[in-house]
Formats: C-alpha cells, sequence, structure tokens
C-alpha cells in the first residue's frame, strides 16, 4: 500500500509529485527545460513549492485517479497550478 502524506514532503518526494501532475497534464518538463520554456531555478522552485504544499496528499490521490478529463486542472489550492498553465500555453 502507498503511503500518501498530508503536508510537507521530502525533496525527492516533492521532485516525483510534480513531475507526476505536470505529465498528467500533459507537460513534459524535460522538454520544456530543453527548449528555454523552463530555466534549472524554475524547475527547483516548483519542486520547493510541492515539498512544503499543504495539499500535497490530495494531489497524490488525483495522481491515482485511472483518467482526467480534457482540460483537468491540479487540485484546488496547488502551489504550482500558475506555473503549469504557463508552460501549457
Amino acid at each position: 500500500m502507498t503511503h500518501i502524506l498530508d503536508g510537507p514532503t521530502t525533496r525527492d518526494h516533492a521532485f516525483w509529485i510534480a513531475r507526476s501532475v505536470a505529465r498528467k497534464l500533459g507537460l513534459d518538463l524535460t522538454a520544456a527545460l530543453a527548449d528555454g520554456r523552463l530555466t534549472a531555478s524554475g524547475y527547483a522552485q516548483l519542486v520547493a513549492r510541492c515539498e512544503t504544499c499543504p495539499v500535497a496528499g490530495a494531489c497524490q490521490r488525483w495522481l491515482g485517479e485511472p483518467s482526467l478529463p480534457a482540460g483537468a486542472q491540479p487540485v484546488a489550492g496547488c502551489a504550482n497550478a500558475e506555473d503549469f498553465a504557463a508552460l501549457a500555453r
């Protein structure tokens, strides 16, 4: 059984949450880095916000949903929602 954290998490765990949320939204953070839409410091900030985000547990549950409707958004209160939206443009 996977343990879901409902508060601050580790940096490694936050890295995977940020990457997984982006992927579920149809974003490729590696490609965004390669084409200059995302900087290394911007990526680090995404991860840092996930690390201390109070809705990290909700994000993990959301990630466990088998499918999302077109145009789905991250969970309410996502600390990176605006950044994900900007990368999607």
